[in-house]
């Protein structure tokens, strides 16, 4: 993700990196993410969205609001907070690893105010139109890394396959919702079900898979199987393993489709086996030992919990919105801190801190802990559970807010090894 790790042919002639450089630095942040690095503007917004998103447990809790959270919550927290790290993420990463021109200024202001407006109106109980500004958002992401992928340099890994069906998923997913709520008579009952839960989670969880294999053996000081050589004709080994990578995407699909129509303790089953199966294979961190620092303490928790929630669904299914919140929270939650943790650093010149102790993300990593248990617990304890979603989300936001402090500025520092030649 960062320069150390882009090849010298992509990066110019030497003069003419450090000319670029000497033009970005000049123009300070705004010159940054207008280098093509939209991480540096959806990065912060994310995790604002994300703080809004939870804090509306505690404000309806305490009365200060009349409206249930349910439906806006969830939306907000998957089409804004989430969304923004996906797409910041995906806008930073794939023009390099592709060799093609990067996102500009305007595309990256353009999706900042699109995802905004999509919290705004599902905050306001607009839930359709925050799903079609959502399906907006994605279909232009996927359509323009599409034409930019016609003059690649290179191929991508075989994993994003994973990314590109995370991507089929959150346009089909919100389709499906927007078409459920216009016109419901032309789909069959299973169908808004199904694109729910590939909204809801294979946007989610199906890039987590497909980034995670290229970029989270770096955490743990691993061999990158994802790492072919440079080639614009598929490598060898390629179709082999993204062949892998989308058996694996279609178990997790077919996961979807088992629980839509009742077989709910084989999907979750199904799925949890897929994830277990494709991280093994391909981020086996059961080999790196316990070191790393803080970013493999937190990716470690994570990676247990995504599996570990869908493995307590599969044993007792009734409690779907309970164990939902281990794959939410310590799983896609942590991960997501975890990973930009990592962009920000290697972007802001600070690769020294990949390894070492980070009080901020120890505290992040228990604080996002705290609020899961919280919020798991509560559903056992009916006379206090409502005060509990309110105090699951405070520890969360505050995890989140001591993380930002401490990791966030870096969006506004440049590498400074850019302008080395």
């Amino acid at each position: 993700m960062n320069s150390a790790v882009i090849p010298p042919s992509r990066r110019g002639p030497p003069c003419s990196r450090s000319n670029r450089a000497a033009r970005t630095a000049a123009r300070g942040y705004w010159g940054l993410v207008a280098a093509g690095e939209p991480f540096r503007l959806l990065f912060p917004l994310g995790a604002a969205m994300g703080i809004f998103g939870v804090m509306m447990w505690p404000l309806f809790v305490w009365n200060v609001t009349s409206v249930y959270p349910g439906v806006a919550h969830a939306r907000i927290m998957i089409e804004g907070f989430l969304a923004c790290f996906v797409v910041g993420f995906l806008g930073t990463a794939l023009p390099r690893l592709l060799g093609v021109p990067r996102v500009t200024l305007l595309e990256s202001l353009l999706n900042a105010a699109a995802l905004l407006l999509a919290v705004v109106l599902h905050a306001s109980g607009r839930t359709l139109w925050g799903d079609v500004v959502f399906f907006c958002v994605m279909g232009t992401l996927v359509f323009t890394l599409l034409v930019r992928a016609l003059f690649r340099n290179d191929t991508p890994p075989p994993a994003f396959v994973l990314v590109a069906l995370g991507m089929l998923c959150a346009l089909a997913g919100s389709f499906s919702q927007i078409i459920a709520v216009v016109a419901p008579s032309i789909l069959p009952d299973w169908l808004p079900p199904l694109g729910k839960l590939m909204l809801s989670q294979g946007f989610l969880l199906l890039p987590i898979m497909g980034i995670g294999a290229f970029l989270l053996p770096r955490f743990f000081g691993l061999p990158n199987r994802q790492s072919l050589p440079e080639s614009l004709a598929l490598p060898p080994g390629w179709i082999p393993k993204a062949a892998f990578a989308a058996a694996c995407g279609a178990a997790v699909l077919g996961s979807f489709v088992l629980e839509v129509h009742g077989f709910r303790q084989a999907g979750y089953a199904l799925r949890a086996l897929a994830v277990l199966v494709y991280f093994f294979c391909e981020v086996p961190v059961h080999q790196a030992g316990w070191g790393g620092g803080s970013l493999a303490l937190g990716l470690r928790i994570s990676l247990f919990s995504i599996p570990l929630g869908y493995l307590l669904l599969a044993a007792m299914p009734e409690r779907t919105f309970t164990f939902l919140h281990v794959v939410f929270i310590t799983g896609f939650s942590l991960l997501t801190f975890t990973v930009a943790s990592r962009v920000v650093l290697g972007h802001s010149g600070q690769t020294e801190k990949f390894r070492a102790s980070l009080r901020s993300v120890l505290v992040l990593s228990a604080l996002v802990a705290l609020a899961m248990l919280t919020r798991v617990t509560a559903d056992w304890l009916p006379r206090v559970t409502m005060s509990h979603y309110a105090y699951a989300a405070v520890a969360w936001s505050l995890g989140v807010l001591i993380w930002a402090a401490a990791i966030l500025p870096g969006v506004r520092v440049m590498d400074t090894s850019s302008q080395e030649s």
